[in-house]
């Protein structure tokens, strides 16, 4: 019996551009640091999803068959599994998400935090009871302020420029966040 050769994942930064290559998927903005965000809700969120059905949702219904489209796919396989490594290690304290960076350096974590909105906007049924204890929606508001960062730019306005700028520096706390939420669904686990 023959074994086939495993395919070699693309580094990150040529994942970037063969990402930003395929129209379809730059269409629909997935990017390294919005398929960070995914992995992260998909590694800490309620309910395991098959592999198979988050792939088919960054790369499409058929996944590629190109060596480099299956170094894509290796990719996002070995990153998700690393994410899930990088948060089992001291509680996550070593894990960091990927956020993108304009020229000048300013973070943009509107992508990741889109990213990890997306999870809970396709298999919202498991996150449903985070939601309905309104207690625990707090564990949710560096990620929301991020994925909607113009909404909330809005509402805030016209507040003193403290309270702009608290808002605006949310996605530092996206790491404990991200850490409480995987704690939050692991004690509701145990409790059922």
């Amino acid at each position: 019996m023959t074994r086939r050769a495993r395919i070699p994942a693309l580094a990150l930064d040529d994942l970037e551009a063969w990402l930003a290559g395929q129209p379809d998927i730059a269409r629909r903005n997935w990017t390294v640091s919005s398929i960070d965000g995914l992995c992260a809700a998909l590694v800490v969120g309620p309910e395991r999803i098959a592999t198979d059905a988050w792939l088919r949702v960054i790369f499409g219904p058929s996944l590629p068959t190109t060596p480099m489209g299956l170094g894509a796919v290796q990719a996002v396989l070995e990153h998700h599994d690393a994410i899930g490594h990088m948060l089992r290690l001291d509680g996550g304290r070593r894990w960091a998400p990927l956020y993108m960076r304009a020229d000048d350096g300013t973070v943009l974590p509107q992508p990741w935090a889109a990213g990890f909105m997306f999870a809970l906007k396709r298999w919202p049924d498991g996150w449903r009871p985070m939601f309905e204890r309104g207690d625990q929606t707090v564990l949710m508001l560096p990620i929301i302020a991020c994925s909607e960062a113009e909404e909330v730019e809005k509402l805030i306005a016209d507040r003193p420029k403290d309270i702009r700028d608290h808002i605006g520096r949310a996605y530092h706390h996206i790491p404990e966040a991200v850490c409480a939420i995987r704690d939050y669904w692991q004690h509701h686990a145990a409790a059922r």
